[in-house]
């Protein structure tokens, strides 16, 4: 697929749109404003599109092009795959990141406070000052319950459905969005992955993406749902008699998602929320046409109409990138480092095709009064006139093509597949099968699995990270205040309102990010208990250096213990007295038996032969 050759404009003066009025503007000229800024955008794409067709058609071929958005879902695709390793690569990645980071079947996040107290001197708190926020037992339980309540929303939603989705977009195109909405009806939370054409972005000034404009399709039903069938008729003429002949027919419509200018913290409606949110609809026609090599708007402007303006607290809708360049805002993935050897491999897989096919049904060349008379199915008969000489010298022969062989081995393939593999971190993820076929694994040790755990962590960590900051902390950010504004998260509990604290951070307990955790935090506390132990064989009071007790938090909480099953303070104490009590108890019956002894054993009359009676013997004598 060609590469457009236009260049990006500095003024958009031709969209005939007037200049924007910030903070005066009418619901029409954010409407306008809106279909502006979506040109904006949308020309700054047009140079990623080629690229990511070309990405989609050999690695995901299932997801339909950019170019494909006239066309019914449905359509057959991967007419031009001939080698489908790049899709089983993507699928490992894919299901071993869900796995490993985000499954349904085990808990992947925690929330926690890692601030500290510090009380004033006159406080009957002092005591925990320099301690965690989240060490306090009744911020322990609240966040406990915290987790319950999000752990619920999860599974009520359709977020382990769609995830999967989400991270292979991130790993094909690069850049992946995921939309988080509520469903008041149900209760429950709605996630949806758009595709790659329906999202244009745009990037504050720290490289975090702020805004994002949706064009997509809604039927006529689901407008009519939305927004109110009164209103779309008023705004539409037609919509009655469109709706009444087919209800499903779809129309274009623009969400565009951006900071709000005019954001007024203490305004209780949807137009003071942080997030402004306007929905855009053009009577009779599209909001965005692509034409030759770029994109324009159809109709007039005076046929833009603003359907409602709300607002949100949070970013609704959440884009991922696997890895952003500092000069560009769209992302790339590991797809994008691949496609040479995706191409390759293709073009390989093509050309031992046709030459496969070639050596199985060879061109023939025969003389023409045989046209038609040729049989070439299984147990075909070509019949010839007998009075044309000998037979052998009449019948069609192979036509000489020069290739007899396959240009391309298996090995050779093998060695571009395993390239490929190698970009999709495919082998990280099976890297113990792998060794269980090398015959390897049955004479490996716990700590050497730990070992190859943790090289795992270290190999994903960037992308991994980026993924936890980017996705999944602004994801878990949404869902908390989706579920704090319905009531559903419990009170905090007097000590959070009463001081200051910093914000509730997450920590991911997925089996990758506790295997880099166990490389680094794990592994530091064990190495550093071993050698305590070796000095204190030399000097017992080296003990007295560590606090015991932090340690043994720290190493439990670094593998994802439950904070509900550690025991409060007091009780520890009272464990600790009771033991010491017993202690004491036991010595001092001992000692008592002791004493028992020795005053029974000098109340004994001294025998003759004994050794006691000689020596007082001895000494009765030499007296």
């Amino acid at each position: 697929m060609p590469y457009p050759t236009v260049s990006i404009p500095d003024n958009f003066a031709q969209s005939g749109a007037p200049p924007s009025k910030l903070g005066k503007r009418t619901d029409e000229q954010k409407a306008v404003d809106c279909q502006k800024y979506l040109l904006v955008l949308a020309q700054q794409r047009l140079f990623w599109e080629p690229q990511i067709d070309n990405i989609i058609a050999y690695v995901n071929h299932g997801r339909r092009f950019i170019t494909d958005k006239d066309l019914w879902p449905g359509q057959p695709t991967g007419q031009y795959v001939y080698d489908d390793s790049a899709m089983l690569a993507r699928n490992m990645l894919v299901d071993g990141m869900v796995g490993y980071l985000c499954s349904r079947n085990q808990p992947w996040f925690a929330l926690e406070l890692p601030g500290v107290f510090n009380f004033p001197r006159s406080s009957g708190m002092r005591s925990w000052n320099g301690k965690r926020v989240d060490e306090y037992p009744q911020v322990q339980r609240w966040l406990q319950d915290c987790q319950t309540v999000m752990y619920s929303a999860f599974n009520r939603s359709n977020f382990y459905d769609v995830v999967t989705e989400f991270i292979s977009d991130g790993a094909t195109t690069g850049t992946s969005h995921l939309l988080i909405e509520e469903d008041i009806t149900r209760a429950a939370i709605n996630f949806i992955v758009p595709h790659f054409r329906e999202c244009f972005i745009a990037t504050n000034q720290y490289g975090r993406v702020d805004t994002n404009y949706r064009v997509y399709r809604m039927t006529l039903r689901q407008l009519s749902e939305k927004f109110g069938f009164k209103k779309m008729k008023d705004i539409d003429q037609n919509f009655e008699r469109d709706y009444e002949n087919n209800m499903h027919a779809e129309r274009e419509v623009l969400h565009a998602i951006y900071p709000r200018e005019d954001y007024v913290p203490w305004r209780i409606d949807a137009k003071g929320k942080k997030w402004e949110s306007v929905w855009v609809y053009r009577k009779g026609g599209k909001i965005l046409e692509r034409q030759g090599d770029g994109y324009d708007r159809t109709g007039s402007l005076e046929s833009l109409h603003n359907l409602g303006e709300g607002g949100y607290d949070s970013m609704p809708i959440i884009t991922w990138r696997w890895r952003v360049n500092s000069d560009e805002v769209y992302g790339r993935g590991p797809a994008h480092d691949a496609f040479v050897s995706i191409a390759q491999a293709n073009q390989m897989g093509r050309t031992n095709l046709i030459t496969a096919q070639r050596a199985a049904e060879p061109p023939l060349v025969a003389y023409s009064d045989l046209r038609g008379a040729i049989q070439r199915g299984p147990n075909g008969i070509t019949y010839m006139e007998n009075n044309r000489g000998d037979i052998r010298l009449r019948s069609p022969q192979e036509l000489h093509t020069g290739v007899q062989n396959l240009p391309f081995n298996i090995e050779f393939q093998d060695r571009v597949r395993q390239i490929i593999n190698a970009h999709f971190h495919t082998d990280v993820f099976m890297m113990m099968s792998q060794l269980a076929n090398q015959g390897k694994s049955e004479r490996m040790v716990v700590e050497q699995v730990m070992e190859l755990q943790g090289e795992k962590a270290a190999i994903l960590g960037t992308r991994v990270g980026n993924l936890q900051s980017e996705a999944f902390d602004p994801l878990i950010e949404r869902v908390f205040s989706i579920e704090a504004a319905a009531g559903r998260i419990p009170e905090p509990p007097p000590i959070l309102l009463s001081e200051l604290h910093g914000p509730v951070e997450v920590q991911y307990l997925g089996p990758l990010a506790q295997a880099q955790t166990r490389l680094t935090k794990v592994r530091s506390i064990t190495t550093g208990a071993n050698l305590l132990t070796q000095i204190a064989q030399i000097n017992p009071a080296a003990l007295d250096v560590v606090d015991t007790d932090q340690m043994a938090r720290e190493a439990m909480d670094s593998v994802g213990f439950p904070v509900s099953c550690y025991r409060d303070p007091k009780m520890v104490a009272i464990i600790r007295e009771q033991r010491i009590k017993a202690q004491q108890d036991q010595q001092q019956a001992e000692l008592a038996l002791t004493t028992a002894k020795a005053a029974a054993a000098a109340s004994k009359t001294v025998q003759p032969q004994s050794p006691l009676r000689a020596m007082l013997g001895n000494g009765e004598a030499q007296q």
